[in-house]
C-alpha cells in the first residue's frame, strides 16, 4: 500500500476497534463471525489488513454500529463500565438495610417475622447485616409478611439498574415504532422538528391555542 491508502487503512482499523470495544466484543468474537483467524483481524485493526466491503458491512451489523461510522473520524468512547462484583457486593448490603428499615417500620421483630415466615431468626439477622444473600423466593416470602412486594426493593432509581431500564425501555418503545416514523427520529436533519415537538407538548392548552390561532391569521 501506498502511504496514503496505508493511512486510510490504520483509520478505518482503529473505527473498527472501537466499535468492537464498545460493543463489547472480543478480537476473537469478530474474526470467528468473519471466518478468519484472530491475528489477521488484529492486524485489519492495525490497520496492516483492509477487508472486503461485504466483510465490513456484516461487521456493522454484528457490532451494531451504522457504516457511516467507518467512514468518519469520531470514536464512539467506551460505553460505562461496571465492577460487577463490586457492584453486587455492594447491592447485597443495601438490601439488607433497606428491608432491615421496612421491618423495624412495619414495628415487627426480627423473632416475630421468624415465626411468621418460617425463616430462622439468625437468617434475617444476617441477610440485614449483608452478611448472607437470601434467595429471591425468601425475600418475596418476607417481603410479603411486611405487605411489601418485590418491587419494593429493586434497585434504586438513579443507580446503574435505573440506567439500564431506562434503555430498555427506549429500545423497546423505538422498535414499536412504525418504520417511517424511526426513519424520521434517525435522520439528524429532523432535530428541530422533534425539539419544537417537545416544547409543544410542555405548553399549556391556552399557549397552545394562541399559537395556532397565531398560525391561521398567517395563513388566511
Amino acid at each position: 500500500m501506498d502511504e496514503q491508502a496505508l493511512t486510510k487503512a490504520k483509520i478505518l482499523g482503529v473505527l473498527i476497534q472501537d466499535a468492537r470495544l464498545h460493543a463489547g466484543r472480543s478480537v476473537a468474537d469478530c474474526a470467528a463471525m468473519l471466518k478468519m483467524d484472530a491475528d489477521t483481524f488484529a492486524q485489519v485493526e492495525q490497520g496492516e489488513q483492509v477487508i472486503s466491503l461485504p466483510e465490513l458491512e456484516v461487521l456493522a451489523m454484528y457490532l451494531h454500529v451504522p457504516m457511516a461510522h467507518f467512514w468518519g473520524s469520531h470514536t464512539l468512547g467506551q460505553p460505562e463500565s461496571l465492577d460487577f462484583e463490586t457492584f453486587l457486593e455492594l447491592r447485597q448490603r443495601i438490601l439488607g438495610v433497606s428491608f432491615h428499615h421496612a421491618r423495624t417500620t412495619a414495628g415487627m421483630s426480627v423473632a416475630e417475622l421468624a415465626a411468621k415466615t418460617d425463616i430462622p431468626a439468625e437468617e434475617i439477622e444476617r441477610f440485614e447485616l449483608g452478611q448472607e444473600t437470601i434467595s429471591i423466593l425468601k425475600l418475596e416470602n418476607l417481603a410479603q409478611a411486611l405487605d411489601h412486594s418485590l418491587d419494593d426493593f429493586v434497585g434504586d432509581k438513579q443507580g446503574p439498574l435505573a440506567r439500564h431500564e431506562q434503555a430498555q425501555k427506549m429500545q423497546r418503545h423505538f422498535a414499536e415504532l412504525p418504520p417511517e416514523i424511526q426513519a424520521f427520529i434517525a435522520e439528524p436533519v429532523n432535530r428541530t422538528y422533534l425539539e419544537t415537538a417537545m416544547q409543544l407538548s410542555e405548553m399549556d392548552v391556552h399557549r397552545l391555542r394562541r399559537i395556532a390561532e397565531g398560525i391561521l391569521d398567517i395563513t388566511l
